[in-house]
């Protein structure tokens, strides 16, 4: 019972959260990004005032927090989405064509993963800011780039989720009696293991995305994700840090981002979860049966 309620609430949590941010231009909501000195440092007021506060500059918390979801979902869904189209096919391969081809491939993938991820960073900004006129002549501005270039650092567990389920299904009998009738490589992978490898794929989804979103925020929260003037909550948080008083209490400016970061991770954890132990049971009445 805790677990379904569980379950409901933090599902609850995220549409409310995705449909408000879907819908920010639209909402009666501040302008974001409009500075009002006589407001600065305006604390919480829920019936009369920001409710969620000013920051240093005057601007509205409550607008900045649901623009910043904006940014720091779409992230983590376009670069989970990103994370799974590069691991699923590259797991499956390995998995399918076992022996040699799965050897170089996981070999491959222990090589980039003993690469520091420091310096993946510092490598994807350095070309991003390399190749900047040249992105945004094809209507690619930083921001797109970020999306995918935080997605492709999480492809490698998902290669080897999805390694391990198609070396499972390489043992069912239906793929084996596809192989002994004579279906090819491509063939068996269109018909038999992508389609096996959907509910996991959902399951990938699940875990990746909080790990993608807490990703985002850790680097906009040290400067070398998104900036000004997108907006989005590790962005708040650094910017919440660096503007705190200590000599006045200012401490929303930091609990703000932090809490709907917190929540937000918690939630999606909690789908994850429901999502791997409905796959687990699926798999074991595929078994009983």
């Amino acid at each position: 019972m805790m677990q379904r309620w569980s379950f409901r609430l933090a599902l609850g949590f995220l549409l409310t959260l995705a449909v408000l941010a879907a819908l920010a231009p639209w909402l009666p909501l501040a302008d974001p990004s409009a500075i009002d000195p006589d407001a600065r440092l305006q604390a919480p007021a829920w019936i009369d005032g920001p409710v969620l506060g000013t920051d240093a500059k005057g601007r509205d918390l409550l607008a900045r927090v649901i623009y910043g979801a904006r940014i720091s979902l779409t992230v983590g869904l376009l670069g989970s989405l990103v994370a799974i189209l590069i691991g699923l096919p590259y797991g499956a391969l390995a998995g399918m064509r076992g022996g040699r081809t799965d050897r170089f491939l996981m070999r491959l993938a222990d090589l980039f993963e003993g690469i520091p991820l420091a310096v993946v960073i510092v490598f994807l900004l350095s070309v991003l800011q390399a190749y900047r006129g040249e992105l945004a002549a094809i209507g690619l501005g930083r921001i797109h780039v970020f999306f995918l270039a935080v997605g492709a650092l999480f492809w490698l567990p998902t290669a080897r989720i999805a390694r391990a389920e198609a070396l499972r299904l390489r043992t069912m009998p239906f793929v084996e009696a596809a192989q002994t009738a004579g279906l090819g490589g491509w063939g068996l992978m269109r018909r038999h293991y992508l389609p096996n490898l959907l509910p996991s794929a959902l399951v990938m989804l699940g875990l990746t995305l909080p790990r993608v979103v807490l990703m985002e925020a850790f680097l906009s929260f040290l400067g070398l994700g998104v900036e000004a003037p997108h907006v989005s909550w590790g962005l708040l948080a650094a910017d919440g840090l660096a503007a705190m008083n200590p000599l006045v209490d200012s401490g929303w400016l930091l609990g703000v981002p932090a809490a709907f970061l917190a929540l937000t991770l918690l939630c999606l954890n909690v789908l994850a979860d429901a999502a791997r132990d409905r796959l687990a049971g699926r798999r074991v009445r595929q078994a009983g049966s």
